[in-house]
């Protein structure tokens, strides 16, 4: 099959569930029935669909509650939803991905519901930093000015360069981001998750010592050239010292999209 139907077998196959918390409607997908967990955590791109190839290879061993997220204030509401969530499915304890903004909602879901957290993977992702805020303020502001069929179109230009995906897969990505953006996602939707990405860094401060009662492990992804320069991803690092760290060579923001073969098989190795 070649993308376009893996997408609509992945949208067939695993249909959204949908969950009020707290006056919120929430939506997610579970993908696979194997014994152990993994809660997958989108990115900016905020639906769980865009890694629907990373869903379907992860599978046939796990049972992965996969969440898109609503239009809610505070981080602090995304954890406590996420937790409402494996709730529902009766589930005590789950490894979770988070990547690029997934890593945000993971850092802040392990210390606001550390017992459900057995494993933390951070993939290309950071730590919030107090000197960024107000570079996030003023972008937030300009972006919110842009009228929404240009700010749109710059978004999906800013996501396909972001995955990094090879040559030939372009087309299918093109149209992915083009839907995203016409039927999913609206700029509300959008400004939403920039005030909260502007509110980690404010808000937030995170140590090594924040985890030290906490018996899960860590594993951190990133890579040589992200868009997470070198002064954020040794902050990340430094954060985490006990935690392992695998660094992809020449591979963006989106190594799972890049590299999606070799990204699966550290997944692998760490996971199992």
């Amino acid at each position: 099959m070649n993308q376009e139907e893996r997408l609509r077998a992945f949208r067939a196959s695993y249909p959204n569930k949908p969950l009020a918390v707290a006056g919120v409607a929430w939506k997610y997908r579970i993908c696979g029935a194997g014994a152990r967990a993994l809660l997958m955590l989108p990115g900016g791109e905020l639906v769980n669909d865009m890694g629907f190839d990373l869903a379907g290879a992860l599978a046939p061993r796990f049972r992965i509650v996969y969440p898109a997220y609503p239009r809610v204030q505070s981080l602090d509401s995304l954890a406590d939803g996420i937790a409402a969530i494996l709730d529902a499915e009766n589930i005590a304890r789950i490894a979770a991905l988070g990547a690029s903004f997934g890593g945000a909602v993971a850092q802040c879901m392990v210390r606001r519901h550390s017992a459900r957290i057995e494993r933390l993977i951070l993939s290309n992702t950071g730590v919030p930093m107090a000197h960024l805020v107000r570079g996030r303020k003023i972008a937030n502001a300009v972006l919110s000015s842009i009228p929404w069929p240009l700010l749109r179109g710059l978004l999906e230009r800013s996501i396909l360069k972001l995955l990094g995906a090879p040559a030939g897969e372009l087309p299918f990505w093109r149209s992915y981001t083009k839907e995203l953006f016409e039927t999913q996602l609206a700029k509300t939707d959008v400004m939403a998750n920039l005030r909260i990405q502007y509110e980690y860094h404010l808000r937030y401060r995170f140590a090594p010592d924040d985890l030290a009662a906490w018996p899960g492990k860590v594993f951190v992804i990133e890579s040589d050239n992200d868009i997470f320069n070198a002064e954020r991803r040794k902050a990340l690092r430094d954060t985490y010292p006990q935690a392992p760290v695998y660094t992809f060579q020449g591979a963006g923001h989106a190594p799972a999209f890049s590299r999606a073969d070799e990204y699966l098989e550290v997944l692998g190795r760490f996971l199992e």
